[in-house]
């Protein structure tokens, strides 16, 4: 499926292993960029999810240059 190594969680006892996300939030730059079918890792028990450098660095790209974006959409957010 995807070359992403399983690894301990940080966080408990459960084991990451790689998935593809159908849709994916990240927080970059104090921004919110959705990637859609990144490559990350979620830890079977808790969930926690884990993002390979290279989803990072995409995401950095495309906070700091919206325009690379293949779409944008507009998050209404609520304080």
């Amino acid at each position: 499926m995807n070359d992403y190594t399983p690894h301990p969680c940080d966080f408990c006892e459960g084991t990451v292993h790689g998935m593809t996300a159908q849709s994916e939030p990240v927080r970059v730059a104090g921004k919110v960029v959705i990637l859609d079918g990144p490559t990350i890792g979620k830890c079977d028990r808790c969930g926690h999810r884990y993002f390979p450098i290279k989803v990072l660095r995409l995401a950095e790209d495309l906070a700091a240059h919206p325009e690379k974006a293949t779409r944008v959409a507009s998050i209404p957010i609520a304080s």
